[in-house]
């Protein structure tokens, strides 16, 4: 793999990135749009697949929870017919989206784009991700590419994941130690209070006495850290609460009967407001392990040096040999909420959303745009694309939302002493820090 890529500096990636990460988001400065006369180079979006049914079987989730779970029309993990309607969606909106600049413009013109323009690379490891890219090389070129690139079926590819391939080795002792601070913080209770909230509010709709039975059925349980196949897993109660939050919303983003519901009331705006209150304990799950630096430094060492490249106007070839196009404008990775936990870390963004509560949701997508600056120089302006709740369950064009669905813009702390985030300082941070 190393002759696919230029390999990052672990230990001077882990220094940049724990010297950047400590300051605070609220020190971020304002990085401006574009000028009028900057033109757009090249876009690198990075997509979580979408809607799937529960990684476990129903049956251990009911025996985890003591509640039986609505059945779902797949067999674990998998893509469902729903999820993939709105992943469409996603996609249309994003080659309208993009079409002054991509040439994109599909169906409407009755005539194929020179689909070299656009490079869609899926993660193989996981059929959902397969499909999540095959539908956006197929929604984002209007029908003019039936199929994303990818490994082999089934390949754990390092572009997305290099601790599970093999490819990089996890600081054990250092992520343990740091993992066990968090957790005796924790222990303490010193838990942010929302994630409290949700870990309660979990507790007393799924088994209100269930911490006090054998087996315990406890959302409130201290964490614990154990470590599967060179990477950190955590259990506990706040384990529980992330996987239980997570589900409840796909659940309710598929459109399926509540497992649970709030007190005195059944109605999709209580469904909302529950999964406002629980989400929190999923997105801190995410926050302490998905997004430590030192474990996202080596899990996505390989992605952030192709994105790196490409923002440099160089084309890195992908891990099967195959070359991206020399002309490829908008290149997309499909990959999962891993992915882009790892790369919010990596790049040093953070994002919320008014109307999902998830960060990242299915069929959220990370975008890196590259302009020509009036004066020659070339700026990254990061940006942000999601679906709404409303969206996800009543399988709504994006466009529908207030914002008629314009992406969020970012702002990167690695960028937070420059007037312009340029990918030479998002490089030097990056790869030459520390």
């Amino acid at each position: 793999m190393s002759a696919f890529f230029s390999r990052i500096s672990q230990g001077a990636l882990c220094a940049a990135l724990f010297s950047v990460l400590s300051v605070s988001s609220a020190a971020a400065s304002e990085q401006s749009a574009p000028p009028s006369g900057a033109v757009l180079k090249r876009v690198v979006l990075v997509a979580r697949h979408g809607i799937r049914s529960p990684t476990q079987k129903i049956e251990t989730l009911n025996v985890k929870t003591g509640r039986s779970w609505s059945p779902w029309p797949v067999p674990p993990g998998q893509l469902t017919d729903h999820g993939r309607a709105d992943l469409h969606l996603m996609g249309d909106f994003i080659r309208h989206y993009y079409a002054p600049f991509s040439g994109l413009g599909g169906a409407e013109k009755q005539v194929c784009p020179h689909t070299s323009s656009l490079f869609v690379w899926a993660d193989a490891a996981d059929t959902r991700t397969r499909q999540t890219g095959d539908i956006l090389a197929q929604s984002m070129s209007g029908g003019c590419v039936s199929q994303a690139h990818s490994l082999a079926p089934g390949q754990k590819d390092p572009l997305f994941n290099a601790l599970a391939s093999g490819h990089a080795y996890a600081d054990q002792h250092n992520i343990s130690a740091i993992l066990q601070a968090v957790y005796r913080h924790d222990e303490a209770g010193a838990l942010p209070q929302d994630v409290r909230e949700a870990e309660e509010t979990l507790q007393k709709l799924f088994d209100p006495e269930g911490c006090g039975h054998t087996p315990a059925i406890c959302f409130t349980a201290p964490a614990r850290l154990t470590w599967k196949k060179g990477a950190p897993h955590a259990s506990g109660g706040l384990a529980l609460s992330a996987t239980v939050s997570e589900n409840l919303l796909l659940e309710y983003a598929q459109g399926l009967p509540a497992t649970v519901s709030l007190p005195a009331s059944s109605s999709d705006d209580s469904q909302i407001a529950l999964l406002n209150i629980v989400l929190p304990a999923h997105n801190y799950q995410s926050e302490t392990i998905r997004r430590m630096p030192a474990l996202a430094a080596r899990r996505g060492q390989f992605l952030v040096s192709a994105i790196l490249a490409l923002l440099d106007n160089k084309v890195p070839p992908s891990p099967a040999e195959a070359v991206f196009p020399q002309d490829a404008k908008v290149v997309v990775f499909a990959g999962h909420d891993t992915t882009l936990d790892m790369l919010s870390a990596l790049f040093g963004l953070d994002w919320s959303f008014k109307d999902q509560p998830d960060p990242t949701a299915p069929d959220t997508v990370l975008g890196f745009e590259l302009w020509q600056m009036p004066d020659g120089k070339n700026q990254v302006k990061f940006v942000i694309f999601h679906q709404s709740l409303k969206q996800l369950r009543e399988t709504l064009p994006v466009a529908d939302r207030a914002d008629h669905g314009q992406p969020q813009v970012l702002q990167s702390r690695l960028c937070q002493a420059e007037t312009v985030c340029t990918p030479e300082v998002l490089a030097r941070h990056i790869a030459h820090a520390g």
